[in-house]
């Protein structure tokens, strides 16, 4: 293996234990997987979000959130409403039990990430994802729907 790849590989080990580590943390300190504790601070940040406008925001696909928004939705964290201004668009408001949830200082690894994919040159972040999604489709890994991380769809 040369330098490069070995370069690639720690990376790569360093977000996927970065991500459990975090997974953990929440879990443990807030009963919440990091991607449920995500969706919920976004919301908070932004009252009001659709699923699409959610998605964009945690940098996640739609069909992704749908699924974490669903199970927050059935423990009474957040509620879909009608928009006043448009009754065909359902806005995601938190509850009371989900203000409570985050009340605990707790940064997810998606945060982190996103944060400092921010204050990545926007030219070294392209160079970023073309490699990224190159070794995804050499590892014939393309096919696998991007989920968000550690949500495995189980209720802690």
């Amino acid at each position: 293996m040369n330098k490069r790849s070995q370069a690639v590989m720690d990376a790569l080990r360093r977000v996927v234990q970065a991500a459990r580590q975090s997974s953990a943390q929440c879990e443990r300190l807030s009963g919440l997987t990091a991607a449920q504790l995500l969706i919920l601070k976004s919301i908070q940040v932004h009252p009001g979000l659709s699923i699409n406008d959610l998605a964009a925001v945690t940098l996640t696909h739609q069909a992704s959130v749908s699924e974490v928004v669903g199970r927050l939705e059935s423990r009474g964290l957040l509620v879909r409403t009608r928009s006043q201004e448009d009754a065909r668009r359902r806005e995601l408001q938190l509850t009371d039990s989900g203000l409570n949830a985050l009340k605990l200082p707790v940064e997810t690894v998606q945060e982190t990430l996103i944060k400092a994919m921010d204050r990545l040159p926007p030219e070294l972040l392209e160079h970023l994802a073309d490699g990224l999604e190159r070794l995804i489709q050499e590892a014939g890994l393309s096919h696998e729907p991007p989920a968000m991380l550690f949500e495995d769809g189980k209720a802690p």
